[in-house]
């Protein structure tokens, strides 16, 4: 898949537009909505006490020994809901009064309203709600809002309990019911919210720069896997084909009786277990990379592990006339690892030696206190330079035609068991350095 990296940047980008957009829409509409709400919540509640205390003066002055004697199973909604100590919102706090009797009658300038309530407020405030109210038809208790320059008022307006009522049309006296505007201004935490667009703006600027970073290297990553996926499908069909074709060569040889079958039947096994390493290898690999390669760990000397490599190796010895000489301490050396893995680890380091050495392969054995140092010298021409950066990647087809199959995955093995490999060349030869960390 060609571009992905691009693909992931505009999944990110996009991801990160919508979740700047909710948090806004959040900041913007959702809280102040909710403040208006809770600010209603809190002027309802004020209307509702205000009731509760008329009611029970007026009780009072006509009866008090009557209201002192109810049951508590008569007493009203209002009276359970305030002696229980009920509170609606935490806006309750902040309400604010202004006389507007006046200014509804329209006998004084709003100017001229008189502030009442033990809050204080501004004169901006007052100025601008009783000039609203003067200009607009309202209603008694019902919830209204204004947003100015100025403040985000949610008020109403409270008329006294009185015998007489103000919102009568019938022409006022002096003895009218006093009207209370009563409101809150919600501005300044709607203003420090809506502040907030800075912070969250900055924020996911930094995040979808982080974010771009990060997918961007995921997407290079997935591209290369993808050609390396490539690559090792193509050259392990083409390291199979081989083999196969030789086979089926040898064999349509001996159905046309155009060569020994003798002989054929030597190469066609040689080539079936020529094959059958390259079909055991690939697994390995697919194992590894799926995580379904497991361990067997257990203490061993790692010399002899390394004396049973060079026993099944004895043929291969033979047929290419080059010598293995070990050159090990005295002492045992302890490394905790799978037996079998490591052996084919060394197995695929010690058969590339022998495919490019003269006469011998040394593999000599270093130790320190936290270490032991494997180092396999062959006394070949040495690895080109342009190939020994490369060496240990998966199929890598170097100078000299070598695909890199078995180096890559002794490389992966010596990985799993904490350890690492390198190559490089010294003198006359070419040199492969194991390192695995060692057990008491």
């Amino acid at each position: 898949m060609k571009h992905i990296k691009f693909r992931i940047l505009i999944i990110v980008w996009s991801s990160m537009i919508l979740l700047f957009f909710a948090f806004a829409g959040i900041l913007n509409i959702v809280l102040p909505s909710h403040f208006v709400s809770e600010a209603e919540d809190a002027l309802e509640y004020e209307i509702d006490y205000q009731h509760y205390i008329s009611n029970n003066n007026n009780e009072s002055e006509d009866d008090s020994s009557d209201y002192y004697e109810k049951d508590s199973n008569e007493e009203s909604t209002l009276q359970k809901k305030f002696e229980s100590g009920y509170q609606d919102s935490y806006f309750t706090s902040d309400i604010y009064y202004i006389d507007v009797t006046d200014a509804l009658n329209d006998k004084n300038t709003s100017e001229g309203n008189s502030l009442v309530g033990s809050n204080s407020t501004s004169l901006k405030s007052t100025y601008e709600l009783t000039k609203w109210v003067k200009n607009h038809d309202i209603s008694e208790e019902q919830i209204y809002t204004l947003q100015t320059d100025n403040g985000y008022y949610v008020f109403t307006v409270y008329e006294e309990s009185q015998n007489y009522d103000y919102w009568d049309d019938s022409e006022s006296d002096e003895n009218d019911s006093p009207v209370y505007l009563m409101y809150i201004n919600i501005d300044h935490i709607v203003k420090y919210t809506r502040s907030l667009n800075w912070l969250i703006s900055a924020i996911f600027l930094c995040a979808i720069v982080v974010m771009s970073i990060i997918g961007y290297r995921l997407g290079v990553k997935i591209e290369e896997s993808q050609k390396t996926q490539r690559r090792f499908f193509q050259n392990s069909s083409h390291e199979l084909k081989t083999p196969l074709m030789a086979i089926q060569g040898y064999a349509e040889g001996i159905e046309m009786d155009v060569v020994d079958p003798q002989n054929a039947a030597g190469i066609i096994m040689q080539e079936t277990e020529r094959m059958t390493g390259l079909v055991e290898e690939i697994l390995s690999i697919s194992k590894i990379d799926s995580r379904h390669f497991k361990l067997d760990l257990v203490k061993l000397d790692i010399k002899e592990v390394l004396y049973d490599c060079f026993r099944s190796l004895d043929a291969v010895q033979q047929m290419n006339g080059i010598s293995i000489v070990p050159e090990f301490p005295n002492e045992e050396i302890y490394v905790k690892c799978d037996e079998d893995q490591m052996a084919r680890a060394f197995r695929n380091i010690i058969i590339n030696g022998l495919k490019y050495s003269k006469k011998k392969i040394t593999v000599a054995c270093e130790t320190n206190q936290k270490y032991v140092y494997i180092r396999f010298k062959d006394d070949g021409n040495g690895i080109n330079r342009d190939d020994i950066e490369h060496i240990f990647d998966r199929f890598y087809k170097g100078s000299d035609g070598g695909t890199g199959i078995g180096l890559s995955l002794a490389n992966e093995i010596i990985h799993l068991h904490k350890g690492s490999v390198t190559a490089y060349n010294y003198l006359d030869g070419a040199v492969f350095e194991v390192k695995l960390p060692i057990v008491d």
